[in-house]
């Protein structure tokens, strides 16, 4: 009898298990796994680097920048450099000596050039057809261009998101404490008439507002417009806040989770940059980096989870600063789609993740050789997929 009740109590266990495991085994199914896939590769022959900003779909060409050169490239999927144009210089359309912050495709086939002081657009044989005044506080100064200038249309009119803190962070221009009050996120331009206007202020329970304290270098952020919203990812924020098109009201805020994310405190307002709590600030702690809108489904958060001061004197030396955005083993990628973060966190390619293509697909720039001077910039296409 004991026997027979044995086995009963023991079959029992056994279904228990296999149920469970069954269970399992299809809440797995139901949440699919991804993978970034190179599926192609291609580079550009020219002496010095070359930086792509942006990718028109609908004349299937990349725009670029050579470095020191100062030459607008536009370049073949291939990565032939089918024309070359420099509008360095004074005179009738030209830019100066700047450097453009934002290169991109605009509206009508324009090539929208954003410069400290202004936004100049020409056609496609590169006549300008607007210069319009940016009024910016920041004479800002770089080597190539730091992303493209975003754009949505309002009445057949494009409105564009302008000003350094579109690709700088924000601390750059708090002076004061009204000047941190005061600051809002964008600087909407009409170009029809040439008025600015601020929008979007930072929310009352942003991470920067619970202290009278800054982050210095950890107050930039990425964002992207699609299906008439305007998304923004802040850079210490733990969600993804979106905002309609019309009055810019706060719809949602879709929330982000980090496997790992160190923070440190924030510092005064004029503290002195070769003090150490700002190192700590500006080399240590973990931020979200990029938001790409791979499509209408899928998103990717590419974020540094940060270092301790211990790893963080490990991995410095004279001969070779530590630098964030090559510690590409503290580097994640999370993928949201439809909205939800979908659980678990890939690895960065090697290189830098420049913009999505759509389709899935991201296009990255290749590490230069550490040995030889190149004259040529390799990039590769990947693909977010799903596993089988």
């Amino acid at each position: 009898m004991k026997i027979s009740e044995n086995c009963s109590y023991l079959l029992a266990l056994l279904l228990l298990a296999a149920c469970g495991k069954s269970e399992e085994s299809t809440r797995t199914a139901s949440e699919p796994s991804y993978e970034l896939i190179k599926v192609d590769s291609f580079q550009v022959e020219n002496l010095t680097r070359v930086r792509i900003t942006d990718f028109s779909e609908t004349e299937n060409i990349y725009l670029g920048y050579s470095e020191a050169e100062n030459d607008v490239l536009e370049i073949s999927p291939e990565g032939n450099i089918i024309k070359r144009v420099n509008l360095s210089g004074d005179g009738p359309g030209k830019l100066g000596n700047w450097v453009p912050l934002g290169l991109s495709f605009g509206p009508e086939q324009k090539r929208v050039f954003q410069l400290p002081f202004q936004l100049a657009t020409y056609n496609q044989n590169y006549e300008q057809i607007e210069n319009i005044r940016i009024q910016s506080p920041l004479p800002v100064r770089t080597s190539f261009p730091l992303s493209k200038t975003a754009y949505f249309m309002e009445d057949g009119n494009p409105r564009y998101l302008v000003g350094p803190t579109s690709f700088l962070s924000a601390h750059l221009l708090i002076y004061d404490e009204v000047g941190r009050d005061t600051l809002q996120n964008f600087s909407l331009l009409y170009p029809e008439s040439g008025d600015m206007k601020s929008i979007i202020p930072y929310e009352a329970d942003s991470y920067y507002k619970k202290t009278p304290n800054i982050y210095t270098n950890l107050m930039a952020k990425s964002f992207f417009i699609s299906s008439d919203k305007l998304h923004v990812l802040q850079g210490l924020s733990e969600s993804i806040q979106v905002y309609d098109l019309k009055e810019f009201n706060l719809i949602k805020n879709i929330p982000l989770t980090h496997s790992e994310f160190l923070k440190y405190d924030p510092v005064p307002i004029g503290t002195s940059m070769d003090d150490p709590r700002v190192n700590q600030l500006s080399s240590m702690a973990g931020r979200n980096l990029r938001i790409f809108d791979l499509s209408d489904e899928l998103w990717l958060v590419r974020y540094f989870q940060g270092i301790t001061n211990s790893e963080f004197e490990l991995r410095n030396s004279e001969e070779n600063p530590f630098r964030f955005v090559d510690a590409n083993d503290k580097i994640k990628l999370i993928v949201f789609k439809n909205g939800e973060q979908i659980p678990g966190e890939l690895e960065v390619p090697e290189g830098t993740m420049l913009f999505s293509l759509g389709k899935n697909k991201v296009l990255v720039e290749e590490k230069p050789s550490e040995d030889i001077e190149e004259e040529f910039t390799r990039y590769s296409v990947y693909e977010l997929r799903i596993i089988n």
